[in-house]
């Protein structure tokens, strides 16, 4: 190693006449080392730490590296070699706030210690800079205890030019034998090739700055300790400990290189890099590792690790080059390391004696306990921090911190994907997540906790889960998922504290906030510090509904399945389009497109009647994936089409979920409206009433009448549906434009219906009505057949802003047929009947799981899975198009005992059945209505059927059939 102590000093500027005047205001101290003879020189950039040059690596296309030691603050000047001028720049982790100064190509700042950095510059492969913290324990080359591999008698090859494998080795044996303490094996600067390395009990490695190991990457220099069976390659075992080892460490500032790139292409060839296993008490502080052909480090099966001052460069051209991977260990600490490449920089993982990787592990398989990451940054195309895959044991008690995700795929998570071990205490603290921009199985989101039973094992269970403290500065593009595998192997006891998301300054206050929207089997979360209800969830009407593409490399009814694993992919051309047919005219006024990695950047959304003739509703030019939730004017339509004309990637365009909402069962849309008198011009008209805007909003400000207004009088508006409707309640939405709200809603008024336009029957009466609000009024009355439903107002209200003019006035009139549930009788399977439960309570009216009225549940098999069902008798055959189930939404039950396979059937006899909704695998909902339309039918009977049932958690896993509220339209 070369270095030396520099007396040096960074500046600032106090500003006077004459310009800048340099004032000295630290001093650092700069341990620099030779760039090693194998290494090329960066040809991107150039750097120097105060007045020290320092070697810049040139490594892959993605990024370079340095590495240098230092204490106290320092001036940072890096040269963009063949730029111009600097552009552009980036400093990252973004939490230090290190900004700089550009003069030509040179970037110039000040960090107040050692630090590790990764710097773009122009947009060019990135820069890292490797800032150790100064030696404070780094030995004498030689001496008592000291065993030097280039002196006498070992004489390691330090060119590179020869094998060094036996020279370390004595080395090591000899330092093992050293009674004193711990012998230290000490590698001076130079190439050292080397065969597998035996580190034994007592032993401490010194790796000198500027000292290389080397991988050969030729198989019969090493021992073949398993075959990695997804790679059809061997691995070895390059630097390990045998079992029972105790007391080893590897320190220094050398690099350890794996030369894993050659290793695999030319000879399908790896290794693990480190592997302590079956050890206690080992150590591993400072050197560089780089270049991993597998999983670089892998501790097994030991306990009380420490790794510090870790720096592992791996390549993006590669995969299944992980970081460091703790393997059924405990008492783990890994802490200020940084970790860089294509798989998983920091994981946990439990295995058996059936893998491939732990086939030769010695003993038993043993749980993870008690791993502390603290202090880290990754960047990698997979997860930044993660527990799993491997669940095979048990793991307790894994805690990230104060880490920073400079770019992953996921930002945290866990990936439950094989085996049946719990998972219990996991927690990731103060993370900042600055970019979520590769995408990896489909997924680019900055949260993923999922639970899969890949291996058909039966899958564990995660049992508290804190996430606190998070700075998500990119979300990524796809959902945030929050799934356990089934009601039994489910996720539990979950606190989000301090989630910041992009664009706020405030926590997030529930999981729709986070983008946490594909979840299922997880026990009800905490969210701090503030916690306010999941949006209730508008009905997807185009959910499992006949679907057509101009292509499909994967079918489009993929994207109308309700299930965020699944996807409609189309060719790789710009001209593609998917639409759905939502099976009779609905007004539509919102769709959301949920894109997987190729998305569309130009695309319009349009809608139709007959599938042939569209009319555009949205159009965009700057789509960028994600999540797009689309708006628009209400319209009448039957047929809703994504028509995409310019791709966003080099793929096709591609669809995790379509959705479509409007409002269903308004049977004022479309229909003729007539009134006293009319205001007709852009804002107003009698067309505007029920053109589905329920806000005065300019161009749909509704209807107003418009005659004898300086004097009270009546006005009425009428409706004509077309034909006879069974109704029961009428909407009606007040002014609420600026200066307005609740102006011209009459004081006294009528609501009336008739079957001919002549014969009128008064349903409401309201007298000294209270000027409204913004919010709808709602009138609700018994059923009655009506072909026209008309409000008449005979007490107007003089409105200040309009000079007490006296109109009546509406944005927005809704009409609804009646919900025909009410009223029927309710038989079931079994019944559980107390002052909570019973049939008479799921059609009371109560949609919502209170105390008195829970609604129905059934009572009979709990503890083994079975069919259940509950039948609706309305007296008399009555036409129906739609079943709306509530399901159960009480603390610690929300979603619970909602079916998992059911059928909904209709009879006109109560014998002969037919069935018109079937689901199969249904995810547990939240609180929103799960709404099922179907083509219209006829019947006496609606009768709900599941055929398995949903184990509640919160019940002794009993198995029951419950629904807070069933209604029939």
């Amino acid at each position: 190693m070369k270095a030396w102590l520099i007396g040096l000093f960074s500046f600032i500027f106090i500003l006077g006449s004459l310009g800048a005047v340099p004032v000295q205001v630290h001093a650092a101290t700069i341990s620099s080392y030779a760039l090693p003879s194998i290494y090329a020189a960066s040809t991107v950039y150039g750097l120097k730490v105060d007045a020290t040059t320092i070697p810049v690596v040139s490594y892959t296309g993605d990024y370079d590296y340095a590495h240098f030691s230092m204490s106290g603050a320092a001036t940072i000047e890096i040269t963009a070699i063949g730029q111009a001028n600097i552009t552009s720049y980036s400093i990252s982790p973004k939490k230090l706030n290190l900004t700089g100064t550009t003069s030509g190509n040179k970037l110039t700042f000040t960090v107040s210690g050692d630090e590790y950095l990764i710097v773009k510059i122009n947009g060019q492969r990135a820069l890292v800079i490797a800032a150790d913290p100064a030696e404070t324990n780094k030995p004498a080359s030689s001496g008592t205890g000291i065993y030097n591999v280039k002196s006498s008698p070992y004489n390691a090859d330090s060119t590179g030019a020869g094998m060094a494998t036996t020279a370390i080795q004595n080395a090591i044996n000899d330092a093992a034998n050293y009674t004193g303490g711990q012998g230290i094996v000490y590698v001076p600067a130079g190439i050292y090739k080397a065969g597998n390395l035996e580190l034994k009990s007592d032993v401490a490695l010194y790796l000198e700055g500027g000292a290389v190991l080397r991988f050969t990457g030729v198989a019969s220099d090493y021992t073949v300790n398993w075959h990695k069976d997804s790679q059809s390659r061997d691995v070895t075992w390059w630097l390990y400990t045998p079992t029972g080892a105790d007391n080893v460490k590897i320190y220094g500032r050398g690099t350890i290189d794996g030369n894993g790139k050659y290793a695999t292409t030319t000879n399908n060839f790896a290794s693990n890099i480190i592997v302590p296993i079956g050890t206690t008490n080992f150590t591993f502080d400072g050197p560089l590792i780089r270049d991993s052909g597998s999983w670089a480090v892998t501790p097994a099966r030991s306990n009380d690790l420490t790794f510090k001052n870790m720096k592992i460069f791996n390549r993006f051209d590669m995969g299944e080059n992980d970081g460091i991977d703790v393997n059924e260990s405990q008492n783990v600490l890994v802490q200020h390391s940084i970790g860089i490449g294509l798989d998983d920089p920091y994981t946990t993982k439990t295995w058996d004696q059936s893998v491939d990787i732990s086939l030769s592990w010695p003993g038993s398989p043993e749980p993870v306990s008690n791993v502390v990451f603290d202090d880290l940054i990754s960047w990698t195309v997979c997860f930044g921090y993660k527990v799993g895959q491997g669940m095979r044991q048990n793991q307790s008690d894994v805690t990230f911190k104060n880490s920073v995700v400079y770019d992953a795929s996921v930002g945290i998570g866990v990936d439950h994907k094989y085996g049946v071990g719990a998972l219990t205490n996991v927690t990731f603290d103060n993370i900042d997540i600055e970019k979520i921009t590769y995408t990896n199985d489909s997924t680019r989101t900055w949260a993923f906790f999922i639970i899969r039973n890949a291996d058909s094992f039966g899958g564990g269970t995660i049992n508290t889960l804190n996430v606190k403290n998070i700075l998500v500065r990119d979300a990524g593009t796809t959902l945030g998922t929050l799934k356990g595998y089934s009601s039994t192997k489910d996720i539990s006891n979950i606190t989000f504290n301090n989630i910041v998301m992009p664009g706020s300054a405030t926590p997030a206050q529930n999981l729709a906030q986070m983008n946490i929207l594909n979840r299922a089997y997880h026990t009800p979360v905490t969210i701090l510090p503030t916690q306010i209800a999941e949006p209730v969830q508008r009905p997807n009407l185009a959910l499992n509904k006949p679907a057509t593409a101009s292509s499909s490399a994967a079918a489009p009814s993929l994207s109308f399945d309700g299930n965020f694993g699944t996807r409609w992919g189309s060719s790789y051309t710009d001209a593609e389009w998917i639409y759905v047919d939502l099976g009779s005219p609905v007004n539509v006024d919102a769709v959301k497109l949920y894109w997987e990695a190729a998305y569309g950047k130009n695309y319009q959304i349009q809608v139709s009647s007959d599938g042939v003739n569209w009319t555009n509703v949205f159009t965009t030019t700057t789509g960028d994936g994600g999540i797009d939730d689309i708006s628009f004017t209400p319209t009448l339509a039957r047929y809703v089409k994504m028509n995409g004309t310019l791709r966003g990637s080099v793929y096709g365009y591609s669809l995790w979920e379509f959705e479509v909402n409007g409002t269903v069962g308004n049977l004022a849309i479309g229909a003729g409206v007539s009134a006293t008198s009319s205001v007709e011009n852009a804002n107003f008209s009698t067309a505007k009433i029920n053109d589905g805007q329920r806000n005065a909003v300019s161009g749909s400000m509704g209807w107003t009448s418009n005659n004898s207004l300086t004097t009270n009088h009546t006005e009425s508006v009428t409706f004509d549906m077309g034909s006879n409707k069974t109704i029961s309640k009428v909407d009606l939405y007040p002014r609420n434009d600026v200066g307005n709200i609740g102006q011209n809603f009459p004081i006294d008024f009528t609501i009336k219906t008739s079957t001919d336009n002549v014969n009128w029957s008064t349903v409401v009466t309201r007298t000294g009505y209270a000027q409204p609000g913004n919010a709808v009024q709602s009138f609700a009355f018994s059923a009655v057949s009506a072909r026209y439903v008309k409000i008449e107002g005979t007490n107007l209200r003089p409105n200040p802003s309009d000079a007490n003019r006296y109109r009546m006035a509406f944005p927005e009139v809704e009409i609804y047929a009646s919900n025909q549930a009410a009223g029927a009788i309710v038989s079931a399977s079994s019944s559980l009947e107390n002052t909570n439960y019973s049939t008479n309570k799921v059609n009371d009216g109560g949609r919502n799981s209170v105390t008195g009225s829970m609604g129905w549940t059934s009572n009979n098999s709990l503890t083994a899975n079975h069919t259940e069902s509950m039948t609706l008798d309305m007296g008399s055959n009555r036409s129906m198009a739609k079943v709306d189930l509530y399901p159960r939404n009480d603390a610690g039950n929300i979603g619970q005992n909602f079916p998992i396979d059911f059928t909904i059937q209709t009879s006109t006899d109560n014998v002969n059945w037919t069935t018109v909704v079937t689901r199969t695998g249904y995810a547990q909902p939240g609180n929103a209505v799960q709404s099922f339309t179907f083509t219209a039918a006829t019947a006496r009977y609606v009768k709900v059927e599941g055929t398995s049932l949903r184990p509640n958690p919160s019940d002794a896993n009993r198995y029951r059939m419950a629904f807070a509220e069933v209604e029939v339209y």
